[in-house]
């Protein structure tokens, strides 16, 4: 009987290690963004090992999935790795962060210190509230002096029984609209 309780003893623990998380603290010693990876040491031991960034990066391990967010530790600073086998460690808790990563489908956003990027890099945010009145301004100063200019005598002038008619028009008030370049998705202060 002892023999069958050893059995099923043995079987019921070697499971439950398989399927058990735990997690450890540990201190950053280099972050690797191109891999999704940093390079811990745990306090329990000081043993070095390479984590994931987070549990959400996709199969080859280099990128985001489609739906997730990454907190990258400031190197030297406190992290919570947790374990979900005796191998794989991913970063769930971070003390300092040096860089925030965000994903939905195709859309993301990275915000590094002072610089916020929202889904590329390849152009800049504005304040449309601002830019639309000084550019209102700029129409509208530009505008006065076609009209100035079209409407304009020169007085005094005689050639021959006549004086200098109204300047003949020269060009058109602007036309010019910046509504298009409004991004009604994204706001900021």
């Amino acid at each position: 009987m002892s023999n069958i309780l050893d059995i099923l003893t043995n079987i019921v623990t070697n499971k439950v290690k398989e399927f058990r998380f735990y997690s450890e603290i540990a201190t950053v010693i280099s972050v690797d963004e191109d891999n999704m990876e940093c390079e811990v040491s745990f306090i329990s031991s000081n043993a070095d090992k390479s984590v994931r960034l987070g549990a959400t990066i996709s199969e080859d391990s280099t990128a985001l999935t489609n739906s997730s967010i990454l907190l990258l530790p400031e190197v030297d600073s406190n992290v919570i790795v947790t374990f979900i086998n005796e191998t794989t460690g991913f970063v769930s808790s971070v003390t300092d962060v040096s860089k925030v990563l965000h994903k939905v489908g195709d859309r993301y956003i990275q915000i590094e210190g002072d610089f916020i990027e929202v889904g590329g890099n390849t152009d800049f945010m504005v304040r449309f509230s601002v830019m639309e009145t000084a550019y209102n301004q700029l129409k509208s100063d530009f505008d006065d002096l076609v009209n100035a200019y079209n409407s304009h005598v020169h007085p005094g002038v005689t050639a021959g029984g006549a004086s200098t008619a109204t300047t003949p028009t020269q060009g058109n008030t602007s036309t010019g609209d910046i509504s298009g370049a409004k991004i009604d998705e994204i706001k900021t202060l």
